[in-house]
């Protein structure tokens, strides 16, 4: 079983933001969703090895992935879903090409970190997707979830 686990206990040779050891990053690549918190330092498994460059225009063939950052707080009736915001990247594997906004991932970490929702990049049927594999990961933080983060994944 994937487990939601949070930065703070984090591998890397840095340490991490403070702010930031209550976020996690599920990726859907194709019909695969997964967490990987790698993605936090910007080495999950699909950014491995892959040199990103400044125009999507520079990928060859490029694919979309999409991914959530997901942050976790205890609530009344215990540990739950907090903020959520959707991100994406688009990377060609084979020319090891890819393209992300990084700004734009900060930006959403840090949104998702202050209890922020926003699934405006995903299509009705991703967040359905992804409302599914949350809901089978852990019920217990999905039903504790904040008012926001409910309403995110309900407007699909």
């Amino acid at each position: 079983m994937q487990k939601l686990g949070l930065t703070g206990q984090s591998k890397q040779p840095h340490a991490s933001n403070d702010q930031l050891k209550g976020i996690s990053a599920v990726l859907m690549d194709g019909d695969e969703i997964f967490i990987d918190n790698n993605a936090i330092h910007a080495k999950s498994r699909v950014e491995l090895g892959v040199q990103f460059v400044h125009s999507l225009e520079q990928v060859p063939n490029p694919r979309r992935i999409v991914g959530l950052w997901i942050s976790l707080k205890r609530f009344e009736n215990g540990m739950g879903f907090h903020g959520v915001q959707a991100f994406e990247m688009w990377i060609d594997s084979e020319a090891k090409l890819g393209y992300k906004k990084l700004a734009d991932h900060v930006n959403a970490m840090d949104k998702a970190v202050k209890g922020k929702a926003d699934l405006s990049l995903l299509s009705s049927e991703q967040v359905q997707k992804f409302a599914a594999f949350l809901r089978g990961l852990r019920p217990d933080l999905w039903e504790n979830a904040s008012q926001a983060f409910r309403e995110a994944f309900s407007a699909a």
